[in-house]
Order: C-alpha cells, then structure tokens, then sequence
C-alpha cells in the first residue's frame, strides 16, 4: 500500500482520529490512550505505531519510571492533512507544527 492510500486509511478510522485528537491537547502514554479510549493495550500499541510512522504523531519523550521502566510520551506534530485524489491517482501533504510554534508552547511552559 503507498503513503497516500495508507494516510487515508490510518485516518479513516475513528480511533486512529480520536488518538489524534487526545495527542493534540497534550501528551499522552500510550497506556493513558489505551485508558482514555477504552482499547485494548495490543490495539492502541499498534495504532499509535503506525500514526508515529506516518509521521502523524510524535514521540516527545521517554521517562523513566520508579520501577524503571521507559514511558513513551506522545503528540500530535501535524497541523493539517490533507489528501487529494487527481487524474486516478491519491497523493497527499502533510503540515508540520512549526518549530517557533514548538518554541513558544516549550516557553508557556515554563511561565505556568
């Protein structure tokens, strides 16, 4: 399947988009989203893989727990998709936050 057809599937699916959504206010573990939407931990494994390899979402950072275990922490990174079928063919286009929108949300931080 190419990048078009998979971005259109990934984002057809209601809880591919309602991970998007959770991601997109804050950071989140995958066993948070798991929580959040009621989804087996397998499923919400592999959705948040495939949305992180279609550069949809983002791993922000990795922390380390008090039974040492790593916790990935996850963000929605995409400020707009958009996919266009043309003359039989599906393309698509990606738009990244930028990084002085990264910039800023980093500093609002820091002043809370």
């Amino acid at each position: 399947m190419d990048n078009a057809r998979e971005i259109l599937s990934t984002i057809s699916d209601e809880q591919n988009r309602e991970i998007i959504k959770l991601v997109s206010k804050t950071e989140l573990t995958i066993l948070q989203i798991s929580n959040m939407l009621n989804i087996p931990l397998s499923t919400a494994y592999r959705k948040i893989r495939k949305l992180e390899e279609l550069k949809i979402i983002k791993k922000t950072k990795i922390v380390r727990t008090l039974e040492g275990l790593d916790e990935s922490y996850y963000k929605n990174w995409t400020y707009d998709i958009i996919v266009t079928y043309r003359d039989g063919e599906l393309s698509y286009k990606l738009e990244h936050v930028k990084i002085e929108d990264k910039i800023v949300r980093l500093w609002q931080k820091f002043s809370e």
